[in-house]
């Protein structure tokens, strides 16, 4: 493997991967996991379009979870921590795409064509400005992409939801306590409002299961 001694600037021409762990194997190590993902993706010159983070009980099968989304967004490269995350079956993946495993460091290239089906275009792809921060983000660094993306919804944004967990990690922001009937009655507004806001259903697991997971560390 070639690796490139310093991260370059994104751009739409270079390979996309998709990063994976595992949080019940990670667990305290998370953080570093997720960081060591983001750094190889960088050396090795692909843009880091997604990590999906999974618990041993968020999906029946995680890895053709996994592999799903890699199809869905074009990817040609999947990096995991380890071969612990994919249940030390690296030949699932190798029929779909490259892996690379941070510890040890080291690449399986694609060993064949899967039998799914594969879409002429992907299901779900962010644009590259939304796609996952290449580092984990500084305070200031996640307000300002906040505040950049206001206008996106974080269920589709990797870069607002990454900002939004590591802002809620921190104790900057705060879930609300109130139930949006309450807030709306405490502001003499009609609940439900004329018109609902609508969310896409074909939204990846691992978002809601982010946003989730960091509304969560933010209660008392």
């Amino acid at each position: 493997m070639t690796i490139r001694p310093e991260c370059e600037t994104m751009h739409a021409h270079r390979p996309r991967a998709i990063g994976h762990l595992r949080t019940d194997l990670s667990g305290a190590l998370q953080p570093r996991h997720t960081e060591a993902i983001r750094r190889l993706a960088c050396h090795q010159g692909l843009t880091l379009v997604y990590i999906v983070r999974l618990g041993p009980d968020s999906v029946p099968d995680p890895i053709a979870h996994v592999l799903d989304l890699i199809r869905a967004t074009a990817a040609t490269t999947l990096i995991v921590p380890d071969l612990a995350h994919l249940e030390n079956h690296p030949g699932r993946v190798c029929d779909t795409c490259d892996l690379i495993t941070v510890c040890p460091e080291q690449l399986w290239t694609k060993a064949g064509t899967s039998t799914r089906p594969a879409s002429h275009e992907p299901l779900w792809l962010p644009d590259i400005r939304h796609s996952e921060p290449d580092t984990r983000l500084r305070i200031i660094d996640a307000h300002r992409i906040m505040q950049e993306h206001r206008a996106c919804n974080p269920l589709d944004c990797p870069r607002k939801a990454a900002a939004f967990t590591r802002l809620t990690e921190a104790g900057r922001l705060v879930p609300a306590t109130r139930s949006p009937r309450e807030r709306a009655a405490a502001r003499g507004l009609p609940y439900p409002p004329a018109e609902p806001a609508t969310t896409r259903a074909d939204l990846p697991v691992e978002v809601l299961h982010r946003l989730l997971t960091g509304l969560t560390r933010a209660q008392p």
